[in-house]
């Protein structure tokens, strides 16, 4: 398969151009004019029926079915770092943040959906009465029409913008890539200055917003059972917690369910590659996607493309093997675009593929490659989406 399939025919011509052509304007304006609105077919709440924590489920109700070329927009939830305490108010006040959850309609949505979602990873049978289980906050499952088992899904990330003034992350001794080495619990609460777009870590410090979902993915296959964890990734995607999966990117995922019953969640206002502590910039995000079927095209686990890069997974509990799979990966993708033996794909890799640790907190670990497309000096720019340049 090649991973960048050409503009789907299933648009029609004036769709097409429609879309684009608002997506390169909303590229070109100032980041601080972002009034400028992607158009969208349907809209995705953030509500207790959509969301679901923790797992991804072969039977939830869909939240939304759409045809090929849908585009959607999604209210994300997320900002649950108050999960200690019953008053979010006052997590709020003694963080420096802003706002109550009355005067944030986001933040009322998120707080609401949190406490009356029924749509949670059931407890283990020893759990004591009453124990609720925790994880990544979710929106879906999103049907589309016609998807089989064995098809692909493209999830073009039109924009992704945060719908919180505030972000936050944490680390504790027993978590992250570094267990036993914290002394103590420590949690940092990070202002987002959307104006600026960057969060404020302290007063000498900022860090540019580049916002993501953690997770985008189809429903796992039923081998994986029927309450596949949200932690780690796998075939499907799921939690790949890939900071280049921001808007302008491009995900193309396996299906294995009917429909596909795509999912989304575990917001980001930003993230360095290894998301080391355990987790980056939590937020809240709305995201517009469209989601364009591949039938008859069989894909063995995530691919991904940007402006600049095409990107290539390795996943395994163990991160030299999560390497050897990227680096395999990758050779079976220069052999399908460039018909390149494994010599050839093997030395090109070595000579100019870029090989980064995309996370190791997530139990399954992960390596992505990126390979420039400036490498491929005859090949046409065809990408849906231009790098805004000002």
């Amino acid at each position: 398969m090649t991973i960048h399939p050409p503009i789907t025919a299933r648009l029609s011509r004036s769709r097409s151009v429609v879309v684009l052509s608002r997506l390169l304007a909303f590229a070109l304006a100032p980041a601080c004019a972002l009034a400028l609105e992607i158009p969208y077919d349907y809209v995705v709440p953030c509500t207790p029926e959509n969301a679901i924590f923790g797992y991804f489920s072969p039977t939830k109700k869909p939240v939304l079915t759409v045809k090929s070329g849908a585009v959607v927009r999604i209210e994300g939830g997320g900002g649950n770092k108050w999960k200690d305490t019953d008053d979010p108010n006052t997590w709020l006040k003694e963080n420096g943040v802003p706002i109550t959850v009355e005067s944030n309609s986001a933040l009322t949505e998120i707080v609401r959906a949190i406490k009356e979602s029924p749509n949670r990873l059931p407890p283990p049978p020893d759990a004591k009465p009453g124990t609720r289980v925790g994880g990544h906050f979710l929106i879906g499952p999103i049907y589309i029409e016609d998807a089989e088992p064995g098809d692909s899904l493209e999830v073009r990330i039109l924009d992704v913008t945060p719908r919180l003034p505030y972000g936050a992350n944490s680390a504790s001794p027993t978590g992250g890539g570094l267990p036993g080495v914290m002394p103590r619990p420590f949690g940092k609460v990070y202002l987002l200055d959307h104006k600026r777009n960057t969060a404020v870590y302290d007063k000498d410090i900022e860090i540019p917003l580049a916002p993501f979902n953690g997770v985008n993915a189809t429903c796992p296959p039923d081998s994986e059972g029927p309450n596949r964890k949200s932690g780690p990734p796998g075939a499907f995607g799921g939690n790949l917690d890939n900071k280049d999966l921001t808007t302008g990117a491009t995900l193309f995922l396996p299906i294995f369910q009917k429909g596909a019953l795509f999912y989304t969640g575990d917001c980001h206002a930003a993230q360095g590659d290894g998301e080391i502590a355990g987790d980056a910039i939590g937020t809240a995000n709305t995201t517009t996607y469209q989601f364009i079927l591949h039938k008859g095209v069989t894909l063995k686990g995530p691919r991904a493309e940007t402006p600049a890069n095409y990107i290539i997974y390795g996943l395994d509990a163990d991160l030299d093997v999560a390497m050897k799979n990227a680096m395999l990966n990758t050779l079976d993708f220069l052999k399908e675009k460039q018909g390149y033996d494994l010599m050839q794909a093997y030395t090109l890799c070595s000579a100019a593929v870029d090989f980064h640790v995309t996370q190791v907190v997530d139990k399954t670990l992960g390596i992505h490659a990126k390979i420039a497309k400036k490498l491929f000096v005859n090949d046409k720019d065809n990408y849906w989406y231009r790098t805004p340049r000002f």
